[in-house]
């Protein structure tokens, strides 16, 4: 007879639970040692034929392979369709072999695509590899997007993988003109390099990978630079497109200041502008201005605002033009009466109590969108001066307003990947249906945070390059493939969406942690500016940003505003400034900063971009490169002498000879002629 405290070992439910578990692991290793066989073999023979120069036959092997790791069923590269194309559940599940030996299919893809040219598709396989690093980065403990990772137990080949991708992303780049990201990719590895705990490691991949002299050559461009820009020749439609930047003039004398740290908007085809300071003075304003976008007579001066503010924003809704700075109490201007008001707001919770408000002090450099008769608010700088991540919403109806997402700045910050990390000065724009809110880009302001002595502090800067969507319905934010021939991670940038053409435009704009050297002078400046252009076209099955080929661009500046009109489709840039350190200005005053109050249009050549005005090849002939000018004779690149006659400095020349020999065909084409004194 059994005693009934005997234990039935064999027959027990734990014993033959865990005998499952064994066989089932048993049978998953299994299945791994064949696939890592299979894909071991067709790498190969990628191998071999990529020694052999057959590049169109090897890259399809090394895809066969890789669908060995994967497994059938997921396609590579993500489809940004497929959760947004960065998190996946495969590579989260991946072993650190696993990942590494991902890494090196993608990587020997995009270099086989970028030996037969296929940029867009080279671009594709090279963000893999970083799509692959991000994985490996989010199954590990959250870590902030300023600190490296470096996997546990350490493994260089991991590094020296991720380290090929961003020199094929730099090398494509580089190709198709688009020198900031060519940048960017080498000095995001030199960053690297420079985190790695060993030295030796250092060394190692420096000689094989990313040589000094590697990164200190695209160091030494501008962004666009004149000296590769003049000949730039559209290589790939996939990623580029022809535009047109044109400077205009309007019929009176009458100008308001040059600003920076402005709000602007566009409101029945006027432009408006509000606060903001003069660089290079204590200055700051609180005047507000509009011009007719259409009969373009000059700028009406309008009631000013009740004090002067910086580095806050205006939006439309119902009419009335709101601005928000951190306060309760949120202003507005009255579109159609012309006057200021005001209304008084607060915060409540998901049940409709009212919350402490959750701004200490007063909020600037942040993103704001009106929809529906709601106003969204993202990041900024009010407390901690790296920025905020804090998303709110406001009902204007209601005059109430409910966190969506985000930390307070009293609150103790902790890394994590499912919402975007603080940030200020960062680009962001709304969809055509008012459905998702998306934001991209813009720093953590770690220099300032030194300064001042608070936590994240760094002498170093720091720039996102990620992307963010918020589905306004669903109420959760998705991270976003960054696709294509896509800008440079920057803040201060100006970027709009056009509903006409259905782009999303992004112009300029400041990275204070991408270097700059000038091997003439030997100087190299910790920061850039930019000036170059580019477009997301959200029609296309697959969004790919495209970098805008413009026969002129505007001077290099940060903090200036891209705006559509939506009634026209027409796109304008007002403002901004640049360091004269930098870039040559003119500016006798040797003033560190200049503002700028020029307004300039933009046309793409896309359907409904208006491009249809432009004289295309004329314009590269009378093209002013930021600071620089086209010689209208021969072409050349410099600071040339304009134009004396009745065109205003249309065109320009280098030499007297020039003018000479230029000036009947520039009178013919231009209808100018001698001024007389």
């Amino acid at each position: 007879m059994t005693d009934k405290d005997d234990v039935d070992v064999v027959n027990s439910p734990d014993l033959v639970a865990a005998f499952t578990g064994y066989l089932i692991r048993l049978d998953q290793e299994a299945e791994r040692r064949y696939r890592d066989a299979e894909c071991k073999l067709a790498s190969v023979q990628a191998e071999g034929l990529m020694r052999q120069n057959k590049f169109d036959e090897a890259w399809p092997k090394i895809v066969e392979a890789l669908s060995h790791l994967v497994g059938p069923k997921l396609k590579v590269p993500l489809d940004p369709a497929n959760g947004g194309g960065v998190k996946c559940p495969v590579y989260l599940n991946f072993t650190m072999d696993e990942c590494i030996t991902a890494m090196n299919c993608c990587n020997g893809v995009a270099q086989c695509l970028f030996e037969t040219k296929k940029y867009a598709d080279a671009l594709d396989w090279a963000v893999e590899v970083d799509v692959l690093h991000k994985n490996a980065r989010f199954a590990a403990k959250p870590q902030f997007d300023w600190e490296p990772y470096h996997p546990s137990p350490s493994s260089l080949e991991f590094h020296r993988q991720r380290l090929l991708g961003l020199c094929t992303a730099s090398d494509v780049f580089l190709a198709l003109g688009n020198t900031g990201s060519a940048a960017y990719c080498r000095n995001t590895g030199n960053d690297l390099l420079k985190s790695l705990p060993s030295r030796m490691d250092e060394a190692s991949l420096r000689r094989e990978v990313l040589p000094q002299s590697s990164h200190m050559a695209v160091a030494q461009f501008r962004h666009p630079d004149p000296t590769i820009y003049r000949s730039l020749e559209m290589r790939d439609p996939a990623l580029q497109v022809r535009g047109s930047w044109q400077r205009l003039k309007w019929a009176d004398s009458s100008r308001l200041t040059s600003r920076m740290a402005h709000a602007a908007f566009i409101y029945k085809s006027r432009l408006y502008v509000c606060g903001g300071q003069r660089s290079g003075t204590i200055q700051v304003y609180h005047d507000m201005w509009c011009l007719d976008l259409i009969r373009m007579n000059g700028w009406r001066e309008l009631p000013k605002y009740k004090e002067r503010f910086l580095n806050c924003q205006m939006v439309v809704s119902g009419g009335k033009a709101y601005l928000f700075r951190g306060f309760p109490t949120v202003d507005f201007f009255d579109l159609e009466t012309e006057r200021w008001g005001r209304i008084q707001t607060q915060f409540v919770n998901a049940r409709g109590k009212r919350e402490e408000w959750p701004y200490d002090e007063s909020l600037t450099d942040y993103s704001m969108h009106a929809v529906n008769g709601k106003i969204y608010v993202f990041g900024g700088k009010h407390k901690r001066y790296i920025g905020c991540n804090l998303f709110a919403v406001l009902d204007v109806a209601t005059k109430t307003w409910r966190r969506l997402s985000g930390t307070p700045d009293n609150v103790p910050l902790k890394p994590q990947y499912d919402e975007p990390g603080p940030r200020k000065n960062l680009a962001s724009w709304v969809d055509e249906k008012g459905e998702k809110i998306y934001i991209m880009y813009g720093m953590a302001d770690r220099q300032a945070a030194q300064m001042f002595s608070q936590e994240f502090a760094s002498s170093e800067g720091f720039v996102y390059n990620d992307c963010w969507s918020w589905d306004i319905k669903e109420g959760r934010w998705q991270r976003e493939r960054v696709s294509g021939n896509y800008p440079c991670p920057r803040a201060e940038m100006s970027v709009c969406y056009n509903p006409v053409t259905k782009q999303t435009v992004m112009f300029g704009g400041y990275n204070p942690a991408l270097p700059f050297y000038v091997e003439s002078s030997q100087v190299c400046f910790g920061f850039n500016y930019f000036s170059d252009t580019f477009v997301l076209d959200h029609t296309a099955p697959m969004h790919r940003w495209k970098q805008v080929i413009t026969p002129s661009f505007p001077t290099y500046r940060a903090q200036g505003q891209l705006l559509t009109d939506p009634a026209t489709g027409r796109m304008y840039l007002f403002g901004g400034y640049t360091n004269t350190d930098w870039v040559p200005t003119g500016n006798l005053k040797h003033d560190l900063t200049r503002s700028y109050g020029d307004v300039w249009e933009l046309r793409v050549d896309t359907p409904g971009g208006l491009f249809e005005e432009v004289d295309w090849e004329d314009e590269r002939r009378c093209a002013q490169l930021g600071p620089w000018q086209v010689c209208y004779k021969c072409g050349s690149v410099g600071v040339w002498k304009k134009c004396s006659g009745t065109c205003e400095g249309h065109v320009y020349y280098c030499t007297p000879n020039c003018q000479k020999e230029g000036w009947s065909e520039h009178k013919q084409k231009h209808n100018c002629r001698k001024v007389q004194k």
